[in-house]
């Protein structure tokens, strides 16, 4: 089988594999798509290293079809649809995975679409943690997990719902989607933005997506007394607070990052808003490339990032049926 991995000079390059087995508590998943995420550029761009020459796998949000179970498997069947609710497997013609690390991926929604819902989970679980019902939201970075934030906040009663971004064509995502406001932070000053659009007085909730600390401290400064900060971005390196200033103010952070065992139910609660169109994938995925196009894909988010939300991989063809 072919997988997609970050060779040792530094790029994306498809191999040749050993099928996995599949063991008796475990199903067997043709990989039809994923999209490439802020892991993936990082590794690309040498922001994150990779060790040993090939162990940087490529590529989240894995979605396919079920080859195979296991003799105890009893929750799927052979040709079922499913998302694969793990972040670490990386791109592949197939993966044998525990069974309780897929779920049913409903008929309406693509491969491709598919493969964004896994964000999902840390999105629903974000916006859970920070009870946003009739408050005013502000959401650093319009990529996709910022474009589901302001879906979902909307969903659950946000009453005005402020997003930041460098790009143009994001922040009209935004507007389309679900927010009421979009700033762009190439050419005007978030802060004073904000405190226009609120009266001068902040915002109760603001949500970083864009794992930066520059974003970090924009979402803490325009949080007024009382307001939570949600963490949905992943930022490398230390953080300091001044603890002086968040007690005076007496702000909160919260991790929007679930734990483990909670994934498999909030994917399912998000695919349930996807099913319903409460959410929308579609407007996400900018653009999709066949497996051998990988290197141009990468190429295009990292060169030309005001022309892409989302991208997904998808397989050159049907997989090759393992012989089991």
């Amino acid at each position: 089988m072919q997988a997609l991995i970050l060779n040792a000079a530094g790029e994306p390059d498809v191999y040749d594999e050993v099928v996995p087995d599949c063991g008796e508590d475990e199903v067997l998943v043709q990989i039809r798509a994923c999209v490439l995420t802020r892991r993936d550029m990082d590794l690309y761009t040498g922001v994150q290293s990779h060790q040993n020459g090939l162990s940087g796998r490529l590529g989240q949000g894995l979605t396919g079809i079920v080859e195979y179970r296991g003799s105890k498997v009893t929750s799927v069947t052979p040709g079922d649809r499913v998302l694969v609710c793990r972040t670490d497997a990386g791109f592949a013609e197939y993966h044998s995975l525990p069974a309780h690390q897929v779920v049913a991926l409903p008929d309406g929604i693509s491969y491709e679409e598919g493969a964004i819902a896994l964000r999902l989970s840390s999105v629903i679980y974000g916006i859970d943690q920070a009870q946003v019902e009739d408050k005013t939201v502000f959401i650093s970075g319009a990529g996709s997990t910022g474009l589901l934030c302001a879906q979902v906040a909307r969903l659950s009663g946000a009453s005005n719902i402020i997003i930041s971004d460098l790009h143009a064509l994001r922040l009209r995502r935004a507007i389309d989607l679900a927010a009421d406001t979009g700033i762009n932070a190439s050419t005007e000053d978030v802060n004073r933005r904000i405190l226009d659009e609120t009266g001068g007085q902040g915002v109760e909730v603001s949500i970083e997506c864009t794992s930066e600390e520059a974003s970090f401290r924009q979402c803490e400064a325009c949080l007024q007394a009382h307001g939570m900060l949600v963490m949905l971005g992943a930022i490398r390196g230390l953080l300091t607070i001044d603890m002086h200033d968040w007690a005076a103010r007496s702000l909160r952070l919260t991790m929007g990052r679930e734990q483990t065992q909670d994934t498999r139910s909030l994917v399912e609660r998000g695919l349930k808003l996807v099913e319903i169109g409460a959410v929308r994938l579609r407007p996400l995925l900018t653009h999709v490339f066949p497996l051998h196009r990988a290197r141009e894909a990468f190429d295009l988010i990292h060169k030309d990032p005001n022309r892409t939300v989302k991208v997904a991989l998808t397989q050159d063809s049907d997989p090759r049926t393992p012989h089991k």
